[in-house]
Protein backbone atom coordinates (compact mmCIF):
# COMPACT_ATOMS: atom_id res chain seq x y z
CA UNK A 1 0.00 0.00 0.00
CA UNK A 2 1.00 3.44 -0.97
CA UNK A 3 0.67 6.39 2.25
CA UNK A 4 -2.18 8.91 1.64
CA UNK A 5 -0.63 11.98 0.60
CA UNK A 6 -1.79 15.24 1.58
CA UNK A 7 -1.87 18.51 -0.30
CA UNK A 8 -1.95 21.40 1.81
CA UNK A 9 -1.52 25.26 0.68
CA UNK A 10 0.10 26.96 3.12
CA UNK A 11 0.32 31.04 3.93
CA UNK A 12 3.67 31.66 4.64
CA UNK A 13 5.53 35.22 5.30
CA UNK A 14 8.92 35.28 4.70
CA UNK A 15 10.54 38.31 6.69
CA UNK A 16 13.51 39.61 5.01
CA UNK A 17 13.67 40.01 1.03
CA UNK A 18 18.05 39.54 1.11
CA UNK A 19 19.28 36.39 -0.90
CA UNK A 20 18.15 33.70 1.67
CA UNK A 21 14.40 35.54 1.95
CA UNK A 22 13.96 35.61 -1.53
CA UNK A 23 14.79 32.33 -2.57
CA UNK A 24 12.71 30.87 0.24
CA UNK A 25 9.88 32.79 -1.10
CA UNK A 26 10.46 31.89 -4.66
CA UNK A 27 10.71 28.24 -3.38
CA UNK A 28 7.29 28.58 -1.54
CA UNK A 29 5.55 30.61 -4.40
CA UNK A 30 7.09 28.23 -6.83
CA UNK A 31 4.97 25.09 -4.54
CA UNK A 32 2.08 26.94 -4.53
CA UNK A 33 1.88 28.24 -1.55
CA UNK A 34 0.80 32.06 -0.73
CA UNK A 35 3.54 33.69 -0.27
CA UNK A 36 4.36 37.19 1.43
CA UNK A 37 7.77 38.80 1.23
CA UNK A 38 8.64 41.53 3.81
CA UNK A 39 11.28 43.21 3.26
CA UNK A 40 12.01 47.16 5.06
CA UNK A 41 13.98 48.49 2.53
CA UNK A 42 13.39 47.41 -1.18
CA UNK A 43 15.78 49.35 -2.78
CA UNK A 44 18.30 48.47 -0.33
CA UNK A 45 22.08 49.07 -0.95
CA UNK A 46 23.93 47.01 1.28
CA UNK A 47 27.24 47.42 2.43
CA UNK A 48 28.16 44.11 2.47
CA UNK A 49 30.02 42.11 -0.31
CA UNK A 50 28.15 40.12 -3.37
CA UNK A 51 30.53 37.56 -3.73
CA UNK A 52 29.54 34.42 -5.19
CA UNK A 53 31.51 31.37 -5.89
CA UNK A 54 31.19 30.46 -9.86
CA UNK A 55 29.46 27.00 -8.39
CA UNK A 56 26.47 29.13 -7.05
CA UNK A 57 25.81 31.18 -10.27
CA UNK A 58 24.52 28.10 -12.08
CA UNK A 59 22.95 26.86 -8.73
CA UNK A 60 20.71 30.23 -8.23
CA UNK A 61 20.03 30.16 -12.01
CA UNK A 62 21.56 33.64 -12.24
CA UNK A 63 21.88 36.03 -15.68
CA UNK A 64 24.83 36.66 -16.58
CA UNK A 65 24.42 40.17 -16.36
CA UNK A 66 23.75 40.42 -12.53
CA UNK A 67 27.88 39.79 -12.36
CA UNK A 68 29.24 42.96 -11.89
CA UNK A 69 33.39 41.61 -12.12
CA UNK A 70 34.97 38.17 -11.64
CA UNK A 71 37.51 38.24 -9.44
CA UNK A 72 40.12 35.38 -9.32
CA UNK A 73 42.37 36.67 -7.18
CA UNK A 74 41.70 38.98 -3.48
CA UNK A 75 43.25 39.33 -1.04
CA UNK A 76 40.56 39.73 2.99
CA UNK A 77 41.87 41.41 5.63
CA UNK A 78 39.69 41.29 9.01
CA UNK A 79 39.58 44.32 11.37
CA UNK A 80 41.66 41.87 13.45
CA UNK A 81 44.13 42.20 10.95
CA UNK A 82 43.60 38.58 9.53
CA UNK A 83 44.53 37.83 6.20
CA UNK A 84 42.48 35.54 3.56
CA UNK A 85 43.83 34.80 -0.20
CA UNK A 86 40.90 34.31 -1.95
CA UNK A 87 41.21 32.42 -5.08
CA UNK A 88 43.93 30.52 -4.53
CA UNK A 89 42.39 27.26 -5.46
CA UNK A 90 40.54 28.53 -8.58
CA UNK A 91 40.80 27.20 -11.50
CA UNK A 92 41.96 29.11 -14.93
CA UNK A 93 38.42 28.86 -16.11
CA UNK A 94 36.75 29.33 -12.54
CA UNK A 95 36.24 32.70 -11.04
CA UNK A 96 34.30 34.45 -8.39
CA UNK A 97 31.64 36.48 -9.28
CA UNK A 98 30.98 40.33 -7.48
CA UNK A 99 27.86 41.18 -7.93
CA UNK A 100 25.91 44.67 -6.63
CA UNK A 101 23.90 43.71 -3.89
CA UNK A 102 20.95 46.18 -4.51
CA UNK A 103 20.85 44.29 -7.78
CA UNK A 104 21.08 40.83 -6.89
CA UNK A 105 18.76 41.25 -4.05
CA UNK A 106 16.16 43.12 -6.48
CA UNK A 107 16.75 39.96 -9.11
CA UNK A 108 15.78 37.10 -6.69
CA UNK A 109 13.04 39.37 -4.79
CA UNK A 110 11.31 39.88 -8.31
CA UNK A 111 12.00 36.12 -9.39
CA UNK A 112 9.59 35.11 -6.49
CA UNK A 113 7.36 37.38 -7.22
CA UNK A 114 7.34 36.91 -11.00
CA UNK A 115 6.04 33.67 -9.57
CA UNK A 116 3.17 34.75 -7.14
CA UNK A 117 4.87 35.98 -4.04
CA UNK A 118 3.30 39.42 -2.50
CA UNK A 119 5.93 42.01 -1.84
CA UNK A 120 5.34 43.81 1.63
CA UNK A 121 7.38 46.76 2.25
CA UNK A 122 7.56 46.86 5.88
CA UNK A 123 9.69 46.53 8.99
CA UNK A 124 8.52 43.21 11.40
CA UNK A 125 8.84 44.58 14.88
CA UNK A 126 6.27 41.93 16.66
CA UNK A 127 5.36 38.97 16.26
CA UNK A 128 1.79 37.51 17.85
CA UNK A 129 0.60 33.89 18.33
CA UNK A 130 -2.34 32.73 18.95
CA UNK A 131 -2.37 30.27 21.90
CA UNK A 132 -3.53 26.67 21.03
CA UNK A 133 -7.45 26.62 20.60
CA UNK A 134 -8.36 30.40 20.66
Amino acid sequence: RKPATVTMALRVAVVGGGPAGACAAEILAKAGHETYLMERKMDNAKPCGGAIPLCMVDEFDLPEEIIDRKVRKMKMISPSNKEVDVGRTLKDHEYIGMTRREILDSFLRNRAIELGAKPINGLMTKLNIPEAGS
